[in-house]
């Protein structure tokens, strides 16, 4: 049995939903005022930001302004060499550097060099 409120609220319904929502308010053994309460909290609640979110889409906002901060830079930089990337041989390097810290160490062990 509704109460008076419920009934209004019926009223303002259109019929189907009306039923629907009553159906449902039996199944569950709730009142259809509360049945409707806990479903609008739900609703509003998926379409509300959590404190989270906000932080997480600060936080994506500032690493994607840093990363075009980079790109603007990397830009620059290429401006002032005509652009025309730095030629640098890093695997040449690295084995130079690796030559070099093994001479280093075999000379501080004291043993026979190959």
């Amino acid at each position: 049995m509704l109460n008076s409120s419920e009934a209004s609220l019926q009223s303002l319904l259109n019929p189907e939903l009306s039923q629907t929502l009553v159906t449902l308010a039996n199944q569950t053994g709730q009142s259809l005022l509360v049945l409707i309460e806990n479903l609008l909290r739900e609703a509003l609640a998926v379409h509300q930001p959590s404190p989270t979110t906000s932080a997480d889409s600060r936080l994506l906002t500032q690493k994607l302004n840093q990363l075009e901060q980079i790109k603007q830079h990397r830009a620059a930089i290429l401006a002032r060499r005509n652009n025309q990337p730095l030629q640098v041989d890093t695997v040449a390097i690295l084995n130079q550097l690796r030559e070099e810290r093994d001479a280093e160490i075999l000379a501080n062990c004291n043993l026979p060099r190959d």
